[in-house]
């Protein structure tokens, strides 16, 4: 019986996932499933197609050589090469891949929900709702218009993390330790270490509220523990290569206050939870922050369900999932609370990531668990029906006598308090609305006349939903209508919020065309969307990726005259610099005034220069007066940070240097000196690169030291050189052969797990047979 439960319920799910997404999963056209002008369109894109392109020519592209002229690619974690269900883009194109990823990750976000509650001894009917509620919630289903990729797989995890947590409280078994390691270990392949992050805190607050009455605490801890240790184990090539690279990146040392309290979960926002557009919808969204991470929306019969659930439902479900809704609630409120200030100055992490706003979706997590209690129970309480029929009636009309009045007032122009509440928004200074939006009484009053529609639809959901219970008073297996109509509601919410765009709009012809015509080893600078350049096959001085190497974007930010301590991914170009040069910058593109085109910067650096003057400077802001000095010519003289090993000697005749083959992670140099000189690379220095010998090299060590404060320099003797320049850093080399062995270990004990549980069934079928 249980059996063919799950099975229709895989079935319902499965449904519902493919009437969602059938039309794009199986359009003629290369549509993507987002809004254009999002994360998807100007990075993941680009990102996934450079990624998996090169893995599937046998390479583990570990560096990004195309923009912010080199940084970390597969250190960076969104680059998620390892995550398994990305391998997807190994055999389908790429607008397909990311579709049926998508796709994918609801229909699991919906399976996994489904398990955690079965698991809880709910109703199958409860599971299938709650499931349904999380999959097309607001706090998940709304990245897909922002094109969160690393966000949509990263979140379906945590649900079979606490499934497991939950088995191993009921059963102390191995079996549950090995389902947690799995999904920890899969949540940080996926990409997006700051969910990871808040999954482990929320882990470990729900650890702490279960073991309060639990037995074997020790044994439990240990078992809690064994699932993120094995987890860090089984990841440790993406994990210790990931914060080798977050070591250098413009993050390492923290981030402010202030950029930490960003997108923290404004309270007003709480009326999300039942009037999803209150604030706009995703095109007009006039609220703070982006509406795709502060929407709480798990339909208006889902959150009637999981106050009931609050209220009603078995003391044992609901107390643990009561008191994580309310934590998480308050960690996700952010800088709105006295918390976070002790958070962020005390807690190791809160100062590395903003947005705390991202707790919702656990907040939604544990809500949806709360409405499927809450189902289980009217499923099983008659009484409780008609007097929640009742409640509903009497909301209902509340609700919408006061959706009636804000659109009256809205409808007829009058200002009043909704124009207060729009104003007040807009003082806060954290829409990102333009002002003069907030100033325009139309726009004003369209925005009242929308959020009252919204308002009169929870009314008609609440009225629906008490004449639904009401008749269940004569008919009782009417009560099963209610998933339905939630699932309803779900469903349109979920499928009013899902744009598309054409991945041709990510592709720029025109530009492809000027390279084309341009050929050559060089870097330009296109502000409109940088990260083109990774499908252009061209290099890029800036970019768009949180995992910008700080020593670049220091000199980057010092470029345009401002403080290099407020160096951040954020740094608009607003003037060519003449070190632009230095990087190999030859072109800027330039849109203005009804014209495009490319403007030349003079005198760029080639790939490859020989030195034989250098200078020892090891303060950033002295190397940077150097450089900023107009007698600084980086072709005659390069600044080290200590003292090169051989010393370069000056001669008229420094001798040649080419590049013989190169790759996404290496560069083979061969070289002829007369004299020692200073090898500079013009490509963004990082720890993780080492010069290597190669056979016929007169030169067995070779020091590689940063140069110029953000690019590359190796001392060569004299005589001729023939070495690899190699990105390999250490946490990935290292962490390579940890995974290795763990993943090992891990296969051979779930063959053995598997055929011990396979014995026991042949032994116990034997011994029950008769014969």
């Amino acid at each position: 019986m249980r059996e063919k439960t799950f099975q229709l319920a895989l079935l319902v799910l499965f449904g519902l996932t493919l009437l969602m997404f059938v039309d794009v999963l199986f359009s003629a056209n290369e549509v993507i499933l987002s809004q254009s002008g999002t994360d998807l369109s100007s990075q993941f894109v680009y990102w996934r197609e450079f990624g998996f392109s090169q893995l599937s020519q046998g390479n583990l592209a570990l560096w990004n050589p195309h923009i912010f002229s080199g940084m970390p690619y597969f250190g960076g974690f969104q680059s998620a090469l390892l995550y398994p269900p990305n391998w997807l883009y190994l055999v389908l194109p790429l607008a397909t891949a990311i579709n049926v990823s998508i796709a994918l990750h609801v229909f699991l976000a919906g399976l996994f929900i489904y398990l955690w509650t079965f698991q809880r001894g709910l109703h199958p009917a409860a599971c299938l709702l709650s499931s349904t509620l999380f999959m097309f919630s607001g706090p998940y289903f709304l990245h897909i218009s922002a094109g969160h990729l690393p966000n949509l797989c990263a979140m379906v995890w945590a649900p079979l993390l606490f499934l497991a947590m939950d088995g191993l409280l009921e059963e102390r078994s191995l079996n549950w330790c090995l389902l947690g390691m799995f999904a920890i270990t899969m949540q940080i392949l996926a990409g997006h270490p700051q969910y990871v992050f808040y999954t482990a805190i929320a882990a470990g607050l729900y650890a702490g509220l279960r073991l309060i009455k639990a037995k074997q605490r020790p044994l439990l801890v240990l078992g809690f523990g064994s699932m993120y240790v094995g987890a860090a184990a089984l990841a440790a090539v993406q994990l210790l290569a990931g914060l080798e690279a977050a070591g250098e990146s413009v993050r390492s040392s923290g981030i402010s206050y202030a950029f930490a309290a960003m997108f923290s979960f404004p309270p007003e926002n709480f009326l999300t939870l039942l009037v999803p557009g209150f604030f706009g919808g995703m095109s007009h969204y006039w609220g703070r922050w982006y509406l795709w991470e502060m929407s709480l929306f798990i339909g208006v019969i889902g959150f009637v369900l999981a106050v009931s659930g609050a209220v009603r439902g078995s003391r044992e479900l609901r107390l643990s999932s009561v008191s994580m809704t309310l934590i998480l609630s308050v960690l996700a409120l952010g800088t709105y609370t006295p918390l976070f200030n002790l958070l962020y100055r005390s807690v190791p992490g809160f100062d590395m990531f903003r947005g705390n706003s991202k707790f919702i979706f656990l907040v939604a997590m544990f809500s949806v668990m709360l409405a499927g209690i809450g189902l289980d129970n009217l499923l099983h309480d008659p009484p409780w029906r008609q007097r929640l029929g009742n409640l509903l009636s009497f909301a209902g009309l509340s609700v919408g006598a006061v959706g009636l009045w804000i659109y009256i007032s809205a409808a007829s122009g009058l200002a009043g308090t909704w124009g207060q509440l729009m104003s007040a928004v807009a003082a806060t200074g954290e829409s990102y609305l333009p002002l003069a939006s907030y100033q325009d009484q139309a726009f004003v009053n369209g925005a009242g006349v929308f959020a009252a529609k919204g308002v009169l639809l929870c009314s008609a959901a609440c009225l629906l939903f008490s004449l639904l219970l009401r008749r269940t008073r004569v008919t009782p297996r009417a009560v099963y209508l209610v998933p339905l109509l939630a699932v309803l509601e779900m469903f349109t919410f979920a499928i009013s919020n899902r744009p598309t765009f054409d991945l041709e709009e990510t592709r720029l012809p025109l530009i492809q065309q000027f390279y084309e015509a341009n050929p050559g080893d060089y870097r330009v600078s296109l502000p409109p969307n940088p990260n083109s350049a990774i499908s252009t096959g061209a290099q890029d001085i800036w970019g768009h990726d949180p995992g910008v190497l700080k020593r670049y974007a220091e000199f980057m930010t010092f470029t345009q005259g401002k403080n290099p301590e407020s160096a951040s991914q954020y740094l608009e170009l607003s003037r060519i610099h003449p070190l632009f040069g230095m990087l190999r910058g030859r072109y800027v593109f330039f849109s203005e005034g009804g014209r495009e085109g490319f403007e030349e910067i003079p005198s760029p650096l080639s790939h490859l220069e020989l030195i034989q003057d250098w200078v020892l400077i090891g303060e950033r802001d002295r190397i940077f007066s150097t450089m900023n000095n107009s007698s600084f010519d980086p072709r005659q003289l390069v600044i080290l940070e200590t003292a090169p090993d051989p010393a370069p000697v000056k001669t008229d005749r420094p001798g040649t240097a080419t590049i013989t083959e190169k790759g996404t992670d290496y560069l083979v140099v061969e070289a002829r000196l007369s004299a020692p000189a200073i090898l500079l690379i013009t490509d963004s220095y990082s720890k993780g690169w080492r010069a290597v010998a190669l056979p016929g090299s007169v030169q067995q060590d070779y020091d590689l030291l940063p140069a110029n404060y953000t690019l590359r320099a190796v001392p060569l003797g004299a005589g001729n050189h023939h070495l690899r320049i190699e990105y390999a850093p250490a946490g990935y080399r290292i962490g390579k052969w940890i995974s290795v062995v763990s993943l090992s270990l891990y296969a051979a004990i779930l063959g053995w797990r598997w055929r011990g549980k396979k014995g026991q069934e042949k032994w116990r079928r034997s011994t029950l047979s008769p014969y």
